[in-house]
C-alpha cells in the first residue's frame, strides 16, 4: 500500500505515521473517526453488476407470475403472493436505485468514475486504510505509554553506573 513506501530517513515512519500523528496532536477529537464507518467488509462484497442483474430477474420472474395470475383470477393464494412479492420488489427496486445515486455521489466526491469502478474495489481501500491507520495509532499510542514509563521509572543500578561512567569519560575527555 502506498503508505508503506512513503518512509522517513529511518525506516520506521511512514506517511500514516505522520497524519496518525497530526491527526493525535492538532483534532484528537477525531481520531476515532474509522469507527463511524461502520463494518465496510459488507460493502466490499457487492457487486453493482450483480445486484441490477438480480432485479432484473426478479421483475422477469414477477412478470412471469402476473402471466399465470392472470390465467387463474380466482386463486386467492397465489393473487396474495403477487401482490406481496410485486411490492417488495418495487420497493428493492427504490432502494437499489437510492444506492446507486448515493454510491456514484460518493465516488464523485472522491474524483473516483463510478461507472468504472465497483463498490467492491472502492470501499477496499478505504478498509485497508482503516486497518492500517488503527494499526499505526495502536502502535503510536503504546510509544507513548512506553515513553511516559520509561520517564517515570528510576534507572537501573546497572544503567545508572553506565550513565556515571560516561559522564566520567567525557569529563575526562575535556580535561
Amino acid at each position: 500500500w502506498y503508505q508503506r513506501r512513503v518512509r522517513g530517513g529511518d525506516y520506521k515512519v511512514t506517511l500514516l505515521h505522520y497524519i496518525v500523528r497530526t491527526v493525535r496532536s492538532t483534532i484528537p477529537e477525531i481520531s476515532g473517526f474509522t469507527l463511524e464507518f461502520g463494518d465496510l467488509g459488507q460493502a466490499q462484497k457487492v457487486s453493482l453488476r450483480d445486484l441490477v442483474e438480480e432485479i432484473q430477474e426478479m421483475k422477469k420472474n414477477l412478470d412471469t407470475l402476473l402471466d399465470e395470475r392472470e390465467k387463474q383470477p380466482e386463486n386467492f393464494v397465489l393473487f396474495s403472493f403477487y401482490k406481496r412479492a410485486e411490492r417488495k420488489v418495487r420497493k428493492l427496486g427504490e432502494e437499489t436505485r437510492e444506492m446507486l445515486h448515493g454510491y456514484e455521489a460518493v465516488c464523485k466526491a472522491f474524483g473516483e468514475n463510478p461507472k468504472r469502478m465497483e463498490p467492491n474495489e472502492f470501499f477496499k481501500f478505504f478498509t485497508e486504510f482503516f486497518v492500517q491507520f488503527e494499526k499505526v495509532e495502536r502502535q503510536i499510542i503504546e510509544e507513548e505509554v512506553q515513553a511516559k514509563k520509561s520517564a517515570v521509572e528510576p534507572l537501573s543500578r546497572d544503567a545508572s553506573r553506565e550513565l556515571v561512567h560516561e559522564a566520567m569519560l567525557k569529563r575526562a575527555q575535556m580535561q
